[in-house]
């Protein structure tokens, strides 16, 4: 049985309160599956899980803050 590995990325301002936030999640390899597959093969799901999850989680926060951004400089200064 797999468990399930979240990463969350979130920008904030100055006073904590959430401007942008990206969650993505994968499956990664649980105790039995590392037996059953091997430690290298196990680790390799692993790694490949965060790094994938990472750079989801990452890109929708960079597009997100991107568009935010062009809408604030696009709204006149009063």
């Amino acid at each position: 049985m797999s468990k399930k590995l979240t990463i969350t990325i979130r920008v904030e301002d100055e006073q904590g309160e959430t401007l942008i936030e990206s969650t993505s999640e994968r499956n990664v390899p649980y105790i039995h599956e590392i037996e059953e597959q091997g430690f290298r093969a196990a680790f390799h799901d692993l790694e490949t899980a965060v790094l994938e999850t990472r750079k989801e989680a990452g890109d929708k926060v960079v597009s997100g803050y991107l568009e935010l951004m062009s809408q604030k400089k696009q709204k006149p200064n009063i």
